[in-house]
C-alpha cells in the first residue's frame, strides 16, 4: 500500500443498493454519514470528490468509467449486509482495474463483521470500525506517510492470512465539531422517497447513538449506547442552510430515537417555528416516549409522519427482545398520536426466537386494528453485531453467503418454527398492508391527496405497481 506523499486522491463511493438493476430502486435517501465524511476530510485539506452512484442510476460501466476518471488513490465506501455479494463482486473487479487503489470499507456490516470480511476477500484493504470522519482522516494521512497502520485506532487490516485489529477508537463526543454535510456536492434535486412532497428533499441525522438494548438492533454496535446529540443551534443552522441556498422543504430525520429528550425536541420545534418555515419533516420515535405536548408541538413546527416500531404485540416478547418498553405503553402512544394526528408506520418483526403461532397471530391482530396508521412487516434477520445474530449463531446459524439475508427472504428460522410457516405468516403479512391498498377507494384517495408534481409521479408509480400486482394475482 505505499504511495507517493503528493496529490493522494481520495474517492467517497456510494454505491447503488442494486449495482446490477441500478434504476430499480424503491428511494433516493442522501447517504448522511458520508456525506459528513467528505466534509470533514475536504475541510481539512484534502483532495476528495463524492461520488452518489446509486442516485445516479449508474451501472457496472459508467461506475468503473467515472471512478477511472477519478483516478483515486484511496476508495471509502459504506457496505451493508445486504446484497454484499454485489458490492464484494464490484470491489473485486474494480480493484483488477486500479491494482494500487487502497479500498477502505466502512457503515455496519464492516462494523461489525470486519473479520469476516477481510478473511474470504482481497477487495477490502481496510475495515473502518465505528465512526469514520477521524479515523479515514487518519488512514489517509498514513498512507500519504508510508506509515504503519498499526498506529491508527478503530481499524482492522489484513496481513498475509492475518488479521491485526487496532485498539477501539472513542466516539465523536461533540457532533457541533464536525462540518455540516457536503450537500454542494450532491445533486439535491433528484432525491425522494415514497412519501416526499415538496423538493427538495432531504435526510438527516441529529444524534448518534442509542441507550436501548433491541436484541435485532446493531445500531449500539457502531455507534455506542451513550446518545450524543447536536446542539440547537447547530441543528437549526444547517436546516437554515438547506432551506435557504438548496431550496430544501422536507426533511427525514433518521435519527435512532428522535424523541429520546422530549424537552430537547420541544425546544427544536420552538426554532423552527421562530425560522417560520414551509418545511415539512418527520422522524423515528418511541412508544413509551410519546408525550403529548411534544407531539403537539412536532406537528405544529411541520412534523406530517412518524415512524414507531411496535415490533410485537406480545409482551413475553418485547421482553425477550429487550425492547424497554410494553405494549400497553404503545397502545397509549398509538391513541396519543391519532389524537394529535400525525400520520405514523408502525414497524413490525415475525419470526424472533422464542416467537410462536400464538405470539404471531397476537400482533397480527393488533396490527389490523391500526386503521389510521400504516403497517409495515419484516421478517427476523440476523445482522451482524446484534444480540440476535449471536443467540442464532449459537443456535447453529451459519452464514454461508451474506445475500442470503436480503430484505425479503427467510435467511433464519426459530426453533419452534419452519420456514413453511414463516412463508405463510409473511403471506399473511403482506396481505394484511396490502388489502386496504388494493381497494379502488383507497387508489382514489392517494391521488386525490397529490401536493405537488414530484409528489404525483411517486403516487403514480406506486399506484400502477399496486394495479399489475393485483392483476397479476387473480
Amino acid at each position: 500500500m505505499n504511495k507517493s506523499t503528493d496529490n493522494i486522491k481520495t474517492l467517497l463511493l456510494r454505491l447503488p443498493d442494486n449495482i446490477e438493476k441500478p434504476g430499480d430502486r424503491n428511494e433516493v435517501l442522501q447517504h448522511y454519514g458520508i456525506t459528513v465524511i467528505s466534509a470533514y476530510l475536504k475541510e481539512n485539506g484534502f483532495d476528495v470528490t463524492l461520488l452518489d452512484a446509486h442516485v445516479l442510476k449508474l451501472n457496472r460501466k459508467t461506475l468503473f468509467k467515472s471512478i477511472i476518471d477519478v483516478q483515486p488513490d484511496i476508495l471509502g465506501v459504506p457496505l451493508y449486509t445486504q446484497r454484499l455479494g454485489q458490492a464484494i463482486s464490484f470491489l473485486a473487479d474494480l480493484k483488477k482495474l486500479i491494482p494500487r487503489l487502497v479500498i477502505v470499507a466502512g457503515g455496519p456490516h464492516p462494523s461489525t463483521a470486519y473479520e469476516d470480511l477481510l478473511l474470504n476477500t482481497d477487495a477490502v484493504d481496510i475495515a473502518v470500525i465505528g465512526e469514520g470522519e477521524y479515523t479515514l482522516k487518519d488512514i489517509i494521512e498514513c498512507i500519504e506517510q508510508d506509515s504503519d497502520l498499526s498506529s491508527n485506532n478503530g481499524i482492522a487490516y489484513k496481513v498475509g492470512n492475518e488479521i491485526t485489529v487496532t485498539p477501539a477508537r472513542g466516539f465523536i463526543q461533540d457532533l457541533d465539531a464536525l462540518p455540516f454535510a457536503d450537500w454542494q456536492a450532491l445533486p439535491m434535486d433528484k432525491y425522494w422517497y415514497p412519501y416526499t412532497i415538496k423538493k427538495n428533499f432531504t435526510n438527516m441525522v441529529l444524534s448518534r447513538g442509542c441507550r436501548y438494548s433491541c436484541t435485532f438492533c446493531g445500531s449500539k454496535s457502531a455507534l455506542g449506547r451513550k446518545v450524543r446529540r447536536r446542539s440547537i443551534e447547530n441543528a437549526l443552522a444547517e436546516i437554515e442552510l438547506l432551506y435557504n441556498r438548496f431550496k430544501v422543504r422536507q426533511i427525514v430525520f433518521n435519527d435512532s430515537t428522535f424523541n429520546s429528550d422530549n424537552s430537547w425536541v420541544d425546544e427544536f420545534c420552538e426554532g423552527l417555528l421562530r425560522k417560520n418555515y414551509s418545511l415539512m419533516w418527520e422522524c423515528n420515535i418511541r412508544g413509551h416516549l410519546v408525550d403529548k405536548h411534544t407531539l403537539q408541538m412536532m406537528k405544529k413546527s411541520g412534523c406530517v409522519r412518524l415512524f414507531l416500531g411496535v415490533e410485537s404485540a406480545d409482551n413475553r416478547m418485547l421482553k425477550r427482545m429487550k425492547k424497554g418498553e410494553s405494549i400497553e405503553e404503545i397502545e397509549e402512544a398509538v391513541r396519543i398520536i391519532d389524537e394529535v394526528g400525525i400520520t405514523t408506520t408502525y414497524g413490525f418483526i415475525l419470526g424472533m426466537p422464542g416467537q410462536d403461532l400464538v405470539s404471531m397471530d397476537k400482533t397480527l391482530k393488533f396490527a389490523s386494528k391500526l386503521t389510521k396508521g400504516l403497517c409495515q412487516f419484516s421478517i427476523a434477520k440476523p445482522y451482524p453485531g446484534t444480540a440476535f445474530f449471536t443467540e442464532a449463531q449459537q443456535a447453529g446459524f451459519v452464514v454461508d453467503d451474506w445475500s442470503k439475508i436480503d430484505l425479503t427472504g427467510i435467511p433464519y428460522v426459530a426453533n419452534g418454527l419452519s420456514r413453511e410457516v414463516m412463508q405463510e405468516y409473511q403471506n399473511k403479512a403482506e396481505k394484511l398492508t396490502r388489502t386496504p391498498s388494493l381497494r379502488f377507494s383507497f387508489l382514489v384517495k392517494q391521488l386525490k391527496e397529490i401536493k405537488s408534481f414530484i409528489n404525483f409521479k411517486i403516487k403514480l408509480a406506486y399506484v400502477m405497481r399496486l394495479c399489475k400486482h393485483r392483476f397479476i394475482r387473480v
